[in-house]
C-alpha cells in the first residue's frame, strides 16, 4: 500500500526543499569551507597588525603563568606557530595577500614530534628556524611584467614558476626546476616570477568568487602559456605532483601536444608493438632502469618522423637482462636499439640518446630508405598524376619508379635493391649525395642519371595491401596477384614498374579551355581527369641494380625520343593511411586546459570547491524558499481558488452520495436488468371502479 503524501507537502515541496538545502549549506558546508585561521587561534580579527599579534600572545602567556590549567603541547604549538608566523612582516604579508602558509610542513612535523608530550615547556623555541625561511633560491630567467607581456607573440610555449625565497618547498624544488628547464630546452621557454612581485604573482594566482587571489596548492606554482597566448583566459595551470617526470609529461602532452612513448615488457613487445607498427618503419627501443617517461625531444622526434620511425620504451630489470642480451645484445640500461625490418641486424648504443646523434642516425636510415608512396607524399615525390615533378611546374615529362608489394621480407629486400639502384645514380657516400660521373658518362645509364640529377626521376615503394586500388590500376591481374590486395597465401612477389608522366604546355592548356568552354560535358571530363597523362612499363628482368638502371635509362630514352599522344585517364586516389595504433588519440592532440575529460572534471571540482565557500549561497537559498512559500500561499488563499476548491469538494461529496445510493438500491430479480416503471404501485394510488360494478 502506497504511503499518502500530505497535502501540505504536495503544495509546498519546492520551498521546503530550498529551505532544507539552504539550512544544510549554512550549518555544515559553509563552516567547513572556512577553517580556523591563525588569527582565530590568537583570537584576533583578520589582518590584525603585528603589535596586536604580540599583545595577544603575551596575554596567553600571562594566563598560563597565573592559571593552573596549562595548555597541552599541541595547543601551545598552534598558538606559538601562529605568533611566529604573523609576527614576521614578510610571512604575514604573503599570508594576508595570498593565504600562503609556506611553513606548514614544519608545523606538521613539530606537532607529530610533541603529540605525546604533556609539558609544553619542554618544546624547543623558536619553532621556525630563521634559516629555513630566509634563504635565497638560485633563480634564473626571472620575468618582470614587461618581459612577460612582450613575449605574448612568441611561437614557443612558456612555462612559468611562481616561487618564494621564504618557502622551503621552493628551495627543495630548485634542482628539479633546473632539470625541467634543460629537458624543455629547444621546445619551450621557461621563466620564474618571485612572489614579491605582487601584481605579477596575483596575475598567475587562482581567483575565488570574491576575486581574492590564492594558490591552491601553495608554492611553487606552475603556469604554462601556449604559443601566442595573450591573457589569463588561455594559460594552463599545473595541479599535479612536483616531480620532474610528472611536470615534463604534463608539459609535453597537454602544452606541446606530443605523443607519449609507451612502455612494453618482453611479453607485450611483440604482441602490442611490433604487431601494430608498419613493417617498413625503423623501430627504436629505449631501455630505461628508472621507468621515467621519454624526454620531450624524443617525443618530438616520434611526431616528426612518424612516417619512418616507431619508438618504444622498455623497463630494464635484472631478471630480464639475460633475455635482452640473448635477443638484442643489450648489456645494461640506459641504452637504445635500432631495428630495421628483418634483414638488418640490430644496432645497439649504450648510454642516454643524444638529440643530435639520434637525428643523425634517423636521417642516415632515412636516406638509405626509398620513401613510401602515400597520400601525403605523392605530390612531394612527383608520383601523382594530379601534381607535378620535383623539378617544378615547368617540367612537362618526368618519371617515377615504384616497387609495389605487401609488407614482408621480400618487399624489404626489393626496397634494398631499389636503394642500391638509386645509389648507382647518386654516388651515395654515407654523408650525402654526390654526382656519379661514371653513370653520367655511360651511355647505357646516362639518361637515368641525368633525369635523377634534374629531379625528373623519383623512387618510391607502394603498400599493395593498403593501396589496393592504385596497385591494381598499375599492374595487370597476373602481376598483381602476389603484390596487391590482402594476403591469401604465402607467396609474396613484389613488382617493379616505372610510370611516365606528361603535362601539356600552357598554350595547349589554353586552347583546350577555349574549345571546351561552351561544352559542358567536355568541361566536366576535363575537370574530372588528371593534369598529366601517364604510361606504365613493368620490369621483368633480373634482380640486379645495374640491370634495373639500364632498363630505366632505356625507358627514359624511348620516352624522350618518341612522340607519345596525350590522353586523359582517371587514376584512383590514394587511400588515407590510418595513424599509428601505438598512439592513443588522447595523447596526440591536446592543446588547451579544458580539453580532455580529466581536465574538465578537475575544472568542475575546483569550481565547486571554490564556490562552496561563498557566504551568499545559503541566504539566497533561504530567501528563495520564503519567496516561493509566500507565492504558493497567496495563490491558494485567493477567493477564486477557494471557490474552485469548494466546488471540487461539493462535487466529490455528490459523487460519494450517488455512489452510496446506488450501492444501497435493492435488486428485483436475478438479472441486472432495470425494473420497469409499470411494475411498482404508488403508495397514494386509488383504485377506480368500473361503471358496470354493482358495489356502492
Amino acid at each position: 500500500m502506497a504511503l499518502a503524501v500530505p497535502q501540505f507537502l504536495k503544495r509546498y515541496w519546492l520551498p521546503v526543499l530550498l529551505f532544507a538545502v539552504g539550512l544544510f549549506f549554512q550549518l555544515f558546508v559553509l563552516p567547513s569551507s572556512y577553517p580556523p585561521t591563525h588569527y582565530d587561534v590568537l583570537k584576533l580579527g583578520r589582518y590584525a597588525p603585528v603589535e596586536q599579534v604580540t599583545k595577544s600572545y603575551e596575554q596567553f602567556l600571562q594566563k598560563w603563568l597565573s592559571d593552573s590549567n596549562r595548555p597541552t603541547a599541541v595547543e601551545f604549538i598552534k598558538i606559538r606557530y601562529a605568533f611566529e608566523l604573523l609576527s614576521h612582516p614578510t610571512l604575514k604579508k604573503y599570508y594576508d595577500l595570498f593565504g600562503l602558509d609556506e611553513q606548514q610542513d614544519v608545523f606538521v612535523s613539530i606537532k607529530e614530534q610533541y603529540q605525546n608530550e604533556e609539558d609544553y615547556t619542554k618544546i624547543k623555541l623558536p619553532l621556525l628556524n630563521p634559516s629555513s625561511y630566509d634563504s635565497t633560491i638560485d633563480a634564473f630567467n626571472v620575468l618582470g611584467h614587461e618581459e612577460l607581456m612582450s613575449g605574448t607573440d612568441r611561437e614557443k610555449p612558456l612555462l612559468v614558476q611562481v616561487y618564494s625565497n621564504w618557502s622551503p618547498r621552493c628551495a627543495q624544488f630548485s634542482d628539479s626546476w633546473k632539470r625541467i628547464a634543460s629537458l624543455l630546452d629547444g621546445l619551450a621557454d621557461t621563466g620564474m616570477v618571485e612572489i614579491s612581485d605582487v601584481e605579477l604573482a596575483a596575475y598567475h594566482a587562482d581567483k575565488k568568487f570574491a576575486k581574492q587571489p590564492f594558490f591552491r596548492n601553495g608554492l611553487p606554482a606552475l603556469v604554462a602559456y601556449p604559443p601566442f597566448c595573450r591573457s589569463s583566459d588561455c594559460y594552463m595551470r599545473y595541479q599535479g605532483e612536483l616531480s620532474v617526470d610528472a611536470v615534463i609529461d604534463w608539459t609535453a602532452t597537454y602544452v606541446l601536444g606530443l605523443p607519449r612513448i609507451l612502455y612494453y615488457s618482453k611479453e607485450t613487445l611483440m604482441q602490442k608493438f611490433f604487431a601494430n607498427v608498419a613493417y617498413h618503419k625503423v623501430k627504436i627501443l629505449l631501455f630505461s632502469s628508472t621507468g621515467e617517461r621519454a624526454a620531450p625531444f624524443l617525443r618530438k622526434l616520434a611526431l616528426e618522423y612518424s612516417n619512418y620511425v616507431a619508438f618504444a620504451n622498455i623497463l630494464w630489470t635484472e631478471e630480464d637482462s639475460q633475455f635482452w642480451w640473448n635477443s638484442l645484445r643489450v648489456e645494461s640500461a640506459p641504452a637504445f636499439v635500432l631495428l630495421k625490418g628483418s634483414v638488418t641486424d640490430p644496432a645497439v648504443y649504450h648510454g642516454l640518446p643524444n638529440r643530435s646523434e639520434l637525428i643523425k642516425l634517423i636521417e642516415d636510415h632515412r636516406r638509405r630508405e626509398i620513401p613510401q608512396l602515400r597520400s601525403d607524399t605523392a605530390t612531394q615525390l612527383g608520383c601523382d598524376a594530379k601534381g607535378h615533378s620535383r623539378a617544378g611546374f615547368d617540367t612537362l615529362v618526368w618519371y617515377c619508379v615504384i616497387v609495389a608489394g605487401r609488407p614482408s621480407s621480400e618487399l624489404s629486400k626489393m626496397r634494398e635493391l631499389m636503394h642500391s639502384t638509386r645509389e648507382k645514380l647518386t654516388g651515395y657516400d654515407g654523408a650525402g649525395q654526390i654526382e656519379n660521373l661514371e653513370s653520367l658518362n655511360d651511355a647505357a645509364t646516362s639518361p637515368a642519371a641525368i633525369a635523377f640529377k634534374d629531379n625528373r626521376l623519383s623512387f618510391a615503394w607502394l603498400d599493395g595491401d593498403v593501396q589496393k586500388k592504385l596497385c591494381l590500376f598499375y599492374l595487370n591481374p597476373e602481376d598483381a596477384e602476389g603484390a596487391c590486395g590482402p594476403r591469401y597465401g604465402d607467396e609474396e612477389t613484389p613488382r617493379v614498374f616505372i610510370v611516365r608522366f606528361q603535362r601539356r604546355t600552357k598554350e595547349e592548356e589554353e586552347k583546350i579551355k577555349e574549345k571546351t568552354k561552351n561544352n559542358v560535358m567536355q568541361s566536366l571530363l576535363q575537370e574530372g581527369g588528371n593534369s598529366a597523362s601517364l604510361l606504365v612499363a613493368k620490369y621483368n628482368g633480373t634482380q640486379e641494380a645495374d640491370e634495373i638502371v639500364k632498363w630505366i635509362s632505356q625507358i627514359i630514352k624511348d620516352g624522350e625520343t618518341h612522340a607519345i599522344p596525350f590522353f586523359h585517364q582517371k587514376v584512383p586516389d590514394l587511400e588515407l593511411e590510418e595513424p599509428s595504433r601505438v598512439w592513443s588519440s588522447g595523447t596526440r592532440t591536446v592543446h588547451s586546459a579544458s580539453s580532455g575529460l580529466v581536465q574538465r572534471l578537475k575544472g568542475v571540482i575546483s569550481l565547486v570547491s571554490d564556490y562552496s565557500g561563498d557566504p551568499r549561497i545559503g541566504p539566497s537559498l533561504l530567501l528563495c524558499a520564503c519567496i516561493s512559500f509566500g507565492a504558493i500561499w497567496l495563490k491558494n488563499t485567493s477567493p477564486s481558488v477557494q471557490s474552485s476548491d469548494n466546488r471540487q469538494e461539493n462535487k466529490t461529496k455528490d459523487n460519494k452520495m450517488t455512489g452510496k445510493r446506488r450501492s444501497q438500491k435493492p435488486r428485483s430479480g436475478l438479472t441486472d436488468n432495470p425494473v420497469s416503471i409499470t411494475d411498482e404501485v404508488p403508495k397514494d394510488a386509488i383504485n377506480l371502479l368500473s361503471s358496470g360494478s354493482d358495489s356502492e
